[in-house]
């Protein structure tokens, strides 16, 4: 059993010191560590890591670094870590025990400088959004169970498994390439699962900065209309439509208008490209949605959509929560 840990760093040099130096100290030590540094100059260079360092030209964002570094390795498994983030030393050891030979990822517990629950357990909405599971509770001790998503800040992948339904989606470049990679290994067969004995510090602040929300909601398109079926799209579409209205007067309100409109514009531009990976994701299925949808919630508890729900909106979406599941193959 094989490991490599792939770390994606830019501009972050201490930070990425750090995270080197947290995997070099596992009580299962792994067989390669691989940094790929986007930083103007690659700073990491000069900082004599015990490390294989990639420099590439241009800067990929955390989903193309990402998929770099896998194709770098022929290890098993590859741990997928945040730069600013630091891995208990039996993060590892406590990932490997939650894998049989139906895992293809598996995520740890993130947790905050002061202990807290930073992600981990993710939610995915019926719509695609995701967010942060058990934000800001007391950390978890639990026993590895099955989830929706795991926290792209430390996630554990079987590399046949992420070869087979095509690696980590580069053109995400950054946010929602966890909720993708979940969503896809769930739809090929295989179990991901959230691993709370595994633990990982993050030095975590949520930045919403206009151009995050161009991100969040181009990816989270790409996301829905290539893994769910024609049938659950159709069935879904009242929902889809009026969660986009709802969005959209958010988007308004917080002045990240232009990004909403910005995400539908290359959606739209990359059609072609979309309708050509819908095609390839498709083609791995091995579940029905209906296994994907039990995993799925039905409840928004995200600051995508904060303020007050119109009255009524929980049951009415659990509602149709029902049917789904009803109506899925």
């Amino acid at each position: 059993m094989s490991i490599a840990v792939v770390i994606v760093s830019y501009d972050d040099p201490e930070g990425t010191v750090r995270a080197v130096a947290s995997v070099g100290a596992q009580t299962v030590a792994p067989d390669e560590v691989i940094v790929v540094d986007h930083g103007p100059g690659h700073p990491t260079t000069a900082l004599g890591l015990d490390a294989t360092v990639l420099t590439p030209a241009a800067n990929l964002g955390f989903a193309g670094g990402a998929a770099l570094g896998a194709r770098s390795t022929n290890a098993d498994w590859i741990l997928f870590l945040n730069p600013d983030a630091v891995a208990a030393p039996d993060c590892l050891e406590r990932l490997l025990e939650a894998t049989d030979a139906g895992t293809g990822l598996v995520g740890a517990q993130v947790l905050l400088p002061d202990g807290r629950v930073n992600a981990g357990d993710n939610p995915v909405h019926l719509i695609g959004i995701a967010w942060a599971g058990r934000y800001l509770e007391p950390r978890e001790d639990g026993r590895p169970r099955g989830v929706a998503s795991v926290s792209g800040a430390a996630m554990f992948a079987r590399r046949t498994a992420l070869e087979a339904i095509g690696g980590i989606t580069e053109r995400y470049f950054l946010y929602h390439e966890d909720v993708d990679l979940s969503w896809r290994m769930r739809l090929a067969g295989w179990d991901v699962r959230f691993q709370p004995q595994a633990t990982v510090t993050h030095d975590y602040a949520f930045d919403k900065g206009a151009r995050k929300w161009f991100y969040l909601e181009r990816n989270r398109a790409w996301t829905v209309l290539s893994c769910y079926s024609g049938r659950s799209l159709i069935l879904l579409a009242p929902l889809l439509i009026a969660s986009e209205a709802a969005i959209v007067l958010k988007a308004r309100r917080e002045d990240w208008w232009p990004e909403k409109r910005a995400a539908w514009a290359a959606v739209w531009k990359d059609r072609r490209a979309l309708l050509a990976r819908r095609r390839a994701v498709q083609a791995t299925r091995r579940a029905g949605d209906r296994e994907i949808l039990t995993r799925m919630t039905a409840d928004l508890d995200t600051a995508l959509l904060d303020g007050p729900a119109p009255r009524g909106s929980g049951v009415v979406l659990r509602a149709y929560r029902r049917a789904l599941l009803a109506l899925s193959a």
